[in-house]
């Protein structure tokens, strides 16, 4: 009776054992299958070269071990009515208020990453867009990190905020100021009349802070211009 019971015992741990390795070696198993598969990570950034060059970009990682192929970038544009707005998901399917950026064969690699700027046609802005969605060549989409209409408006657009030209008989200067996404921007020209055929000096500043930009173009204009023109200096700095 006794040895019936132990036996028993025995053959009910065991058998635990048995089912907790299983376990085990299932869940590594998933988790290798997990790492083996193709994968990637997308995300947005937004700058500005200059007032006329933008840089914003998607930043394409991936993070699975199988290389992949990307095919293109599909972007989905808001609806500017509201009863499109409803049915936007059905429109979508049916090919409207989309716009596809063909690639041409990127591939990545586990631990390779690719910036693809963001390539508009004329008309179609980044605030238009409400979510964007990698396809590879095997036709499976990856979702992309993109930011909300109101974040959009703050870095991704740009803003015309200050515009000066002043010149006597011998000097000319244009100053512009704009914000560019979160940064500000000061573009100057400035030369003598003889030289106006040929190239222009300039010099451009950015700023982070709205308070540092304003100093300076505050200076540019009430200091600089007046030394320029009176040909004290020959440059602004």
């Amino acid at each position: 009776m006794f040895e019936t019971e132990t036996l028993a015992i025995w053959g009910a741990i065991t058998g635990s054992i048995g089912t907790i390795a299983g376990l085990i070696n299932l869940w590594i198993r998933l988790k290798q299958y997990r790492l083996d598969v193709s994968k990637l990570e997308c995300g947005s950034n937004f700058t500005y070269e200059s007032p006329t060059i933008s840089k914003h970009k998607l930043i394409i990682r991936s993070i699975g071990r199988r290389p992949l192929t990307l095919e293109k970038i599909q972007y989905f544009i808001m609806p500017k009515t509201w009863k499109h707005k409803l049915i936007k998901r059905w429109l979508h399917m049916q090919g409207a208020y989309t716009y596809n950026q063909n690639l041409e064969n990127i591939k990545l690699t586990e631990g390779e990453k690719k910036e693809i700027l963001i390539s508009l046609p004329n008309g179609l802005e980044v605030t238009d867009i409400y979510k964007v969605q990698v396809w590879d060549q095997s036709g499976k989409t990856w979702h992309v990190k993109w930011a909300s209409f109101g974040t959009l408006m703050q870095i991704a657009t740009k803003e015309e905020l200050f515009s000066s030209e002043e010149e006597n008989d011998k000097r000319f200067v244009v100053v512009k100021g704009y914000r560019l996404g979160k940064k500000y921007f000061i573009e100057t020209k400035f030369d003598t009349k003889v030289k106006r055929t040929g190239m222009i000096n300039g010099r451009s500043f950015w700023f982070v802070d709205a308070k540092k930009y304003l100093e300076k173009l505050q200076n540019i204009q009430d200091t600089q211009i007046v030394k320029f023109l009176a040909s004290e200096t020959e440059s602004i700095e």
